[in-house]
């Protein structure tokens, strides 16, 4: 069996990566607020991010302003949906327009490069605190399906090397079975599942709610590896262009999407899913439950 497997939220809690990241992007954004205006900026971005989370659909991770991933998918987004609010905004509200400019005078090209740098600022300052974050519980669920000789195949938008190194710390081999093909974990960094480019080719629809699966570097990663079953915690990132690759061509019928329920899984798009998506397996438990799942 082969597992094409997310990593954030799946081997990992990001939370407190997410919540440096907030705290970065919300502090410099003060910073670069004139003194006697802090304090109403800060009343005015709690706001900002209240509107995003009433209406998820219509804000989120908009790299090139198509949304990648809805306002509140994880701990992540909130950030990004403020960004994009921003952006939005900008022409019609005041705050916007001033915390806009302030972005873009300290040498960002957009808001976008921003919310990377902030992204980054706070996975360092959380792995500075607490080190590595894998889960013990995923690591040994790792573990387990590598001794049973399933191929794992870790699909970030981080980097190789981090990868590597947190796998390493987290006593996750990359091969256990060194004389046989199976039982391996292999690492493909970098992969843009964020991506939105060229037409939008039958989104997935959840009512009405659509999701943009235009997403050309992660649909070359799922056919080139062809997986056994997907697994991911972020719905719009990982899992919709599998759905819509499972339900369009023959090749992709069999395929396994793993969905990892967490306390941040927004209950109104699991709703949704679970009422038009019934190919989707919720999961609670983390990795863990989808190792005995896998192994049943």
């Amino acid at each position: 069996m082969k597992l094409l497997s997310d990593f954030d939220g799946v081997w990992t809690n990001p939370a407190a990566e997410a919540r440096a990241q907030g705290e970065f992007l919300d502090a410099t954004l003060l910073e670069w607020t004139a003194p006697t205006e802090r304090a109403a900026a800060a009343e005015w971005l709690v706001r900002a991010r209240a509107a995003t989370f009433a209406e998820p659909t219509r804000y989120g991770w908009a790299p090139g302003g198509r949304i990648s991933a809805f306002a509140d998918e994880d701990p992540f987004s909130p950030h990004s949906a403020l960004l994009h609010y921003l952006h939005l905004h900008r022409a019609d509200d005041l705050r916007a327009a001033e915390l806009c400019a302030a972005i873009e005078a300290h040498g960002f090209a957009n808001l976008e490069a921003f919310g990377g740098v902030a992204h980054a600022k706070g996975v360092e300052r959380a792995v500075a605190a607490r080190g590595p974050g894998i889960l013990r519980a995923a690591a040994d669920a790792g573990r387990r399906l590598l001794e049973r000789g399933v191929e794992i195949v870790v699909v970030s938008n981080s980097g190789t090397d981090k990868l590597a190194a947190w796998f390493d710390h987290a006593g996750v081999p990359q091969r256990v079975h060194p004389e046989r093909a199976q039982g391996a974990l292999r690492l493909r960094g970098s992969a843009r599942k964020f991506v939105l480019e060229g037409p939008e080719r039958d989104p997935v629809m959840l009512g009405t709610t659509k999701v943009d699966v235009a997403r050309p570097f992660y649909d070359a990663i799922l056919r080139d590896e062809r997986p056994d079953a997907v697994v991911g915690d972020v719905f719009s990132l990982d899992l919709a262009l599998p759905l819509a690759l499972r339900r369009r061509e023959p090749d992709f019928a069999t395929l396994r999407l793993l969905w990892i329920i967490h306390d941040y899984t927004p209950a109104w798009l699991r709703h949704e899913v679970e009422r038009h998506a019934p190919e989707v397996e919720p999961i609670g438990g983390g990795f863990e439950a989808v190792a005995k799942k896998l192994l049943e």
